[in-house]
């Protein structure tokens, strides 16, 4: 229904007072607004105004006006814009939806400070580093400021992913801090949402008219002086392609100015004790395990980032380099030009090492040679995706591993997983679980009542007796059995005792472990 509009003698339809006045009137919904206008017209003082921004050029700004009888609105805008304006008639409840809508966008670009200079980084054909501001490949338009600070407000909330999810008539934007994904914003107009998506593809060098199949790609952007790797996978879904950004930060300890080590990345004293003893025996394998998105990785950098001494040659090989380790070699996987884990795992024990990280094992190949690696006198740290410490042995049995040599190799093997940790400002007695606390939310972790994360872990220690078990290939139920009987501490234990402590809360213990 048309908005009735009644002020001092005239009462009657909006559309009909705008032809009165000569002024074009707009019935229909007013879509995503570009939100570059907000620089020019402030979007609380649009609001206040019951006005909205619609396009600007050559000095003319166009705007929308809930209130052509205010005489003084026109001059107010001039005043506030610099700009000469064209008025249009819209309905006042249509404004505000637009305004709204387009806050969420506004929230984003607000949060992100114009000294950030944002450049994305190329490699010549001479391996030359070249960097080339984003704001000079197009126009600044609305898009590539509203990417742009999606990508720079994620680094400042310390986000491990970006996700952008199209929907019926609306675009969630998330990240995922602390493992929980979390709404960035407000949703976004749906209008938006292609024009995104190609920015995002232009920026991973993808085929920006393929919205049929998934895509992969990556783009390295330098921002606020660092060069920092996201990795961007595209799906195709019901409406519109979901694209999920995942943010690899080279340098994310260094720029806080922390030494990356067990005790910065939150790792207990208990387990870090126990690392350090598996790291410096001279020779032996070493399995990290965990599902994704775990730390494995991050653990095994603290451990090796410990062994730094100058008096021995630390290698790595990762897909891709996560972390800078000075001191250290560091490969990175390129399977197109034939640099896979297996490959390069072999050059490098060509290479003179004393100590080798293997950034995953993943298949026979890699896992055959790690193993002969740690019979031969070197010290081989790796991780692997299993679900626990226990399921580690069946999956290198699996690809065909001789259980023998593992048994001879191997050293330890630690689960790992990730768990929240409550924050310090807000956390609360849990009324229901006398001794503990729980999460509360407050501004400083953005109303999540956690803040950060520490690792736990569950140390399966080879004793000869464990030894034996592998060798015969006994059920893992066995070997945990045994494991149990000589007082190893499980993920649960671990995470129980984090609750105890009042690091955590008991509804995070269920989450991470799914114990009740």
């Amino acid at each position: 229904m048309e908005h009735q509009y009644q002020k001092g003698a005239y009462k009657g339809s909006l559309s009909d007072l705008a032809e009165q006045m000569g002024l074009p009137y707009l019935g229909e919904l007013i879509g995503q607004v570009d939100p570059s206008l907000f620089a020019i017209l402030p979007a609380e003082t649009a609001e206040r105004l019951n006005v909205l921004p619609l396009e600007q050029a050559n000095g003319m700004l166009k705007v929308a006006v809930a209130d052509p009888l205010d005489m003084s609105l026109e001059a107010k805008l001039a005043t506030i814009t610099g700009q000469r304006i064209d008025l249009v008639v819209a309905d006042p409840a249509l404004i505000r939806t637009a305004l709204k809508r387009s806050e969420s966008s506004q929230k984003v670009l607000d949060s992100v400070s114009s000294d950030f200079r944002v450049q994305i980084v190329t490699e010549s054909d001479e391996g030359k580093r070249e960097t080339l501001d984003i704001e000079t490949i197009q126009d600044q338009t609305g898009v590539v400021r509203l990417a742009n600070s999606i990508i720079v407000s994620a680094l400042r909330r310390r986000a491990s992913d970006i996700h952008i999810e199209a929907f019926d008539g609306r675009v969630d934007l998330k990240y995922r801090i602390d493992g929980v994904l979390v709404p960035a914003t407000d949703p976004l107009d749906r209008a938006v949402h292609g024009e995104l998506v190609n920015r995002i593809k232009v920026m991973a060098d993808l085929d920006i008219s393929e919205r049929r199949i998934p895509q992969d790609g990556r783009f390295r952007l330098a921002v606020d002086g660092r060069d920092i790797d996201f990795r961007v996978s595209i799906l195709p879904t019901q409406f519109g392609e979901d694209v999920v950004i995942r943010v690899l930060d080279k340098n994310a300890l260094v720029k806080l100015g922390q030494k990356l080590d067990l005790t910065v990345l939150g790792v207990g004293e208990a387990e870090a004790a126990q690392i350090r003893r598996a790291v410096h025996e001279p020779n032996g394998l070493i399995l990290m395990t965990g599902p994704t998105g775990s730390g494995k990785t991050t653990t095994l950098y603290g451990a090796v980032s410990e062994l730094v001494t100058g008096e021995e040659k630390l290698i790595t090989i990762e897909d891709p380099v996560e972390y800078q380790l000075d001191g250290v070699v560091q490969i990175a996987v390129n399977e197109k030009k034939g640099m896979t884990f297996g490959a390069g795992l072999r050059s490098i024990l060509r290479h003179d090492p004393d100590r080798i990280m293997v950034g995953e094992i993943r298949d026979l190949e890699t896992a055959a040679i790690s193993v002969q690696a740690a019979l031969t006198g070197h010290l081989v740290l790796a991780s692997v995706h299993a679900n626990s410490s226990f399921d580690v042995i069946s999956r290198f049995t699996h690809w065909g591993v001789d259980v023998h040599d593992l048994v001879a190799a191997l050293n330890a093997v630690f689960a790992q997983r990730l768990i929240r940790n409550l924050c310090p400002n807000c956390a609360e007695p849990d009324p229901d679980n006398p001794g503990h606390k729980r999460a509360k939310g407050c501004s400083s972790c953005s109303h999540t009542g956690y803040h950060g994360r520490s690792a736990i872990l569950e140390h399966l220690e080879i004793t000869p007796e464990i030894a034996e078990l592998i060798a015969a290939r006994a059920p893992a139920m066995s070997v945990r059995k045994a494991a149990l009987a000589t007082g190893m501490t499980t993920l649960a234990d671990a995470a129980r005792a984090r609750a105890a402590d009042g690091l955590t809360s008991l509804e995070e213990v269920r989450r991470v472990t799914g114990l009740d």
